[in-house]
């Protein structure tokens, strides 16, 4: 994991990058462009002063690769992405939304606040079945009205 806090726009480009490049292998100043919002001459700014902080390998006119430490920094940030994603998936939140929450979301909360939604992410997507109170909470979502539970054996 990274301990070094990175501004969000830094981050938001070594993804972008990084995303790019895993959907279309190489990556253009105007395909960060689009990907972002963004003019291409900020583009071209921006990935200036990566290049610098050595984060991006980049040359004028040409295509743009993440170096070892870019591609961790980016990597651990679409980790924390995709982690948002489907705990608020999880929730009820429709893909869209969960996406754009997820941006922004990605770089303001605590690391160890994503690394525990991680593990209850994980947790119940390895369960055996869909939980009874994942089942009780969709329910509760759609009508405001909490189910009874199962009883397990009575004493």
């Amino acid at each position: 994991m990274i301990k070094k806090k990175f501004s969000s726009s830094v981050e938001d480009y070594l993804e972008a990058i990084y995303f790019i490049g895993k959907e279309r292998g190489s990556v253009r100043t105007s395909d960060i462009a689009f990907f972002l919002k963004h003019k291409p001459p900020s583009v071209t700014e921006m990935l200036d002063k990566l290049s610098k902080k050595g984060f991006i390998k980049h040359e004028k006119y040409g295509t743009v690769s993440l170096t070892l430490q870019g591609m961790r920094i980016a990597e651990e940030v679409s980790g924390r992405h995709n982690t948002l994603i489907s705990f608020l998936e999880l929730l009820g939140v429709d893909r869209g939304t969960a996406e754009i929450d997820a941006c922004k979301m990605e770089h303001i909360l605590n690391r160890r606040t994503i690394n525990r939604l991680r593990r209850f992410v994980e947790f119940v997507q390895r369960a055996p079945k869909e939980p009874e109170w994942l089942e009780h909470y969709k329910h509760f979502v759609k009508t405001g009205e909490h189910l009874e539970c199962k009883s397990e054996g009575t004493k």
